[in-house]
């Protein structure tokens, strides 16, 4: 188990566990927002894809994940975080320049990469409480359940700034895990910046078109 305790002990392997659950976190995103999508459906499409989800092992799977990936991901950024503050010094330093040449947007997403992460945590955390942990008591009409909760003003506004802060968050950290992983070359980073640029676009563009619609919509489906 040496090679264990040095990932966790070493920045190295902090950084590599980092992007890894990471990159899990977005593939999940990537398949919520897609079972998701189903509520443009007329029938119970939304519906029937929630119960043989939850009648099968898959949410087992799913929660399991999250509840490994998630957490483990903040911890390991946040370690990093104190790592480079202490690496500054207690003086800190000014960065003049850098090798990687990245637009506004990219440097801004970068620095506000630890404010957009709490937020981005606490909005997890009211979305399980919302709709997860109530499974129960939704039953089998998510669809319905949805609509009637985003009905509310309040809660739809609260779900496409959460949804924006997910996009922005992905904006820098999916470039950082491959760079992490290794895939920073001039041949395959900018490939690889688009891809992260259209995963933004798409899941920030799917995530608030639910709570927009439906209070465009009035509340009716």
């Amino acid at each position: 188990m040496n090679w264990f305790a040095k990932t966790f002990t070493s920045v190295a392997g902090r950084k590599l566990i980092a992007a890894l659950t990471g990159l899990g976190l977005v593939t999940f995103l990537v398949i919520h927002l897609l079972g998701n999508l189903q509520i443009f459906m007329s029938g119970n499409e939304l519906n029937d894809y929630a119960k043989s989800l939850h009648d099968g092992p898959l949410i087992i799977v799913g929660d399991v994940g999250l509840l490994v990936m998630f957490p483990l991901h903040i911890i390991m950024v946040i370690w990093l975080i104190i790592d480079n503050n202490k690496a500054r010094g207690d003086k800190g330093y000014k960065v003049t320049g850098t090798k990687q040449k990245r637009g506004f947007a990219a440097v801004m997403a970068s620095k506000m990469m630890p404010l957009t992460g709490l937020g981005l945590m606490a909005f997890v955390v009211a979305h399980v409480l919302h709709f997860r942990l109530r499974h129960s008591e939704i039953g089998y009409d998510l669809k319905g359940d949805i609509i009637v909760e985003l009905q509310n003003p309040l809660w739809a506004i609260t779900y496409i700034l959460g949804s924006l802060l997910v996009s922005w968050h992905l904006f820098h950290g999916f470039q950082a895990a491959f760079r992490t992983l290794g895939t920073s070359h001039p041949r395959y980073m900018p490939l690889i910046q688009k891809v992260g640029v259209g995963l933004s676009v798409f899941l920030a563009l799917g995530f608030t078109s639910i709570p927009a619609w439906i209070l465009l919509q009035g509340g009716h489906s």
